[in-house]
This record gives structure tokens, sequence and C-alpha cells, in this order.
């Protein structure tokens, strides 16, 4: 992931950790993968997912980048497996 797309995502998350709801100072910021970025879950379901910026959320450091893994819950992932493919669906028709 880029500077820039890192940027991109911690203004997106108006600099608020994902798991807390709490603001990240912009130098210590962390990136949680939803689904996480493992061989077994690249696997499963791509690296165009598993890189997907929705797939990607601001944390604070530890516990709760820990905290934004869905990778066990499937409800979860189907969630976001939908808002992927939407996001993606009205970005071809551009």
């Amino acid at each position: 992931m880029t500077s820039d797309e890192r940027w991109a995502i911690y203004y997106r998350d108006h600099g608020i950790c994902q798991a807390c709801g709490r603001p990240v100072l912009a130098c210590e910021f962390q990136l949680a993968h939803r689904i996480a970025n493992t061989v077994a879950f690249r696997r499963k379901y791509g690296s165009e997912i598993i890189d997907h910026p929705l797939n990607v959320c601001v944390t604070h450091p530890g516990r709760c980048n820990d905290r934004m893994n869905i990778g066990n819950n499937p409800g979860a992932c189907q969630k976001l497996l939908q808002q992927i493919e939407e996001h993606n669906h009205g970005s071809d028709q551009e």
C-alpha cells in the first residue's frame, strides 16, 4: 500500500479509530485489515479483496488493531464482500 493510499484511508475515516471511536493522531495511526492479510485468507478471498480499501481501516496500534479482524465471522465477511462488490460495481459505471 502506498503512502497516498494510507493517507486516503486516514482521511476517509476522519482520523477516527474504527475499533474504539476515538481520534488517532496522524503520527500514530495504523491500518487494520478487517479480513486479515494472511496466506489462507488471500487464497480464500483473493488479493483484490484483501487489498481493497474497504477491507482496511484506521485504528490505534495494538489491541484496537486486533479487534478489527472479522475473518472468523462469516456473516461479517459476507457483508463486507457485498459492500466491496457494490463499490466496485459503482466504480465500473463511472
